[in-house]
Order: C-alpha cells, then structure tokens, then sequence
C-alpha cells in the first residue's frame, strides 16, 4: 500500500470510531485515545511529492484540514477540558485556533487558516468550502470516512447537495422571497461568483426542483440574508 493510501486508511479508521451518524465527534472519548495524535504527527514525514495529480493533492488536503482541526481540538481540551463547553465561539478564540496554530505536514509548518487558502488558491472549486469541517456545528458535515482521489467529483457534489439542503447551509421563504444562505458566502462571495454564477444561481443547482426553480424565476428580487454562524464545538456523546 502507498504512503497515501495508507494514511488516508488510518484517517477512515479513526473517523468509523469517534463520528456519529449525524457527523458529529465524541471528542472527549477521543481524549483518551492516541489514534488522532499518531495521525497528526505522522503527517510531519510524508512526502507530498507522492501526490502526482490535482485530486490527491486536493483530497489529501481536505482530509488534511479535517484530522487536524480534530487533532487541534483535541490538543485544547487536554489543557482546558471547558473549550468543550463554547468551542470557538469567540473571534479571539478563532484566530488563535485557525490562524496561529501550527502543524507540521510534510516537513513544511501549516496552519489551517494556510491550508484552506492554498486550497482556494490553487483549485479555485468552491465545493472545497462543503468538505472543510472546522469542527463547529454551522460547518459542513464531516464526511464518514475521508475525501478519496478516485471519486473526489462526486463526493464534492454529494458535500455540497448536503450542506445547502441543510438549515445551515440554505433556507428560502417563499413568503417573504427571502433567501437565506451561510455566512460562507458573504466571506468567501468572490470564490463563487468566479463561476460565473450569482450566489443565487450558484445555489439553486443543488436545491430541489421546486426550490430551484422559484430561486431561478426571481433571482432579481429575492432579497438575500446570511444565517448565523454556529461556532459551538461539534460534539457528540455518543461512545465509541
């Protein structure tokens, strides 16, 4: 087995363990358990240069954001078991985790703020914002498993149809022609509309048809709002 596949194996593994159905993680189980952490460090000495096409890059980046925001979770509530109770709820809190945290992959020191930069930069697919899971309950589901190179276009679909057919991610009411849509597309707009898609058109592929095509017929008039961003720890008590 490759150096990829066998990381992304031990990923998979330890996601079947600690997510619930819902995509949730019993992080204070996980506490206890040195699986993520071996994960994490083990990701210091792999060699990127194996990554010798755009959907391993791309796949193993997902996945790489998504073990280490668990990993850096999990490395808060070893020093301060509250962080369970709030998360990152405050913008301190944020920066701190997002933007001031390191890990080291592949020799080279990241953060996950760098990590998801790089990933717009160099793909620009909006769909990677419906893969990342910043450990929060507003975020996009965490995939049962990890992000694979041989179907990534498909379950980059599948991320998306999730997320925007959740409350989360789009709510439309038809009574107020109001089109709610996640904070992801107030910070990140330019990201979407690089498709040539307004966010309304953007979000309406991925909608059912009736919503689709109320969004499609007044797309003019809807008036657009953005839904809260629920930054609470993505915690589930469900055992291992």
């Amino acid at each position: 087995m490759s150096e990829y596949n066998t990381i992304s194996a031990t990923l998979k593994s330890v996601l079947s363990r600690y997510r619930d159905p819902s995509g949730n993680v019993n992080y204070l189980s996980m506490v206890g358990d040195t699986s993520i952490t071996s994960f994490a460090e083990s990701l210091a000495t792999f060699d990127l240069s194996t990554l010798d096409s755009k959907e391993k890059e791309m796949a193993f980046w997902i996945n790489c954001y998504n073990a280490l925001s668990i990993y850096g979770v999990i490395k808060k509530l070893k020093s301060n078991p509250k962080f369970a109770e709030k998360g990152n709820a405050s913008w301190f809190q944020r920066v701190r985790f997002f933007a001031l945290q390191k890990f080291n992959v592949g020799g080279k020191e990241v953060t996950l703020r760098d990590i998801e930069n790089d990933l717009r930069k160099r793909f620009r697919d909006p769909r990677i914002h419906f893969a990342l899971n910043c450990s929060s309950l507003g975020c996009p589901v965490l995939k049962d498993g990890r992000y694979s190179s041989e179907n990534l276009d498909k379950e980059l679909e599948e991320a998306s149809k999730l997320y925007l057919r959740s409350p989360q991610g789009v709510v439309l009411d038809k009574e107020s022609n109001t089109l709610s849509v996640s904070m992801i597309f107030k910070w990140y707009k330019k990201d979407f509309e690089a498709t040539g898609k307004s966010i309304p058109e953007y979000v309406a592929q991925y909608l059912p048809d009736g919503q689709k095509n109320y969004i499609l017929e007044n797309t003019d008039s809807l008036r657009i709002t953005y839904i809260d961003y629920d930054w609470s720890l993505n915690t589930s008590e469900e055992k291992e």
